[in-house]
């Protein structure tokens, strides 16, 4: 398939790079990229989009950075923060932005780590239409 929107979930650790490795083996000439990064401050899951702390800001700049580096490899990116519950701002992000497919991270957690990640990863898939390709990091 061709996928005109690619969606990628990050969450700036170490693996992103992984990741971004793997959405552009998923893309064409065409493709355009919706970086998504969820901050999940305090302050961010009480004021939301009016967060305006020092990891937001911090969050932004790395998004922008990612950005940076698609469009100088010649594709088209954006970067979109979502704020709160992790799950339901990334389906919302990928829907809002029409997107055809949606890259997103598994660490292999196990215990309660396992039970949270995973949990974003089963709520996701449940609640898009797309295909979400899951990169073992």
């Amino acid at each position: 398939p061709k996928y005109k929107r690619i969606a990628l979930a990050l969450d700036f650790s170490e693996n992103d790079s992984k990741l971004l490795a793997s959405a552009l083996g998923q893309a064409n000439n065409d493709s355009r990229f919706v970086l998504i990064h969820i901050v999940e401050t305090a302050t961010s899951i009480l004021l939301g989009t009016e967060t305006d702390d020092y990891e937001t800001n911090k969050d932004q700049e790395r998004l922008d950075f990612f950005v940076g580096q698609l469009k100088d490899k010649g594709y088209d990116a954006e970067g979109i923060l979502g704020f709160r519950h992790r799950a339901k701002e990334i389906v919302r992000i990928v829907k809002e932005t029409e997107s055809d497919l949606l890259v997103v991270g598994a660490h292999g957690h196990t215990g309660l780590k396992d039970w949270l990640y995973g949990e974003t990863i089963d709520h996701v898939r449940h609640e898009l239409k797309i295909p979400v390709f899951v990169v073992h990091l």
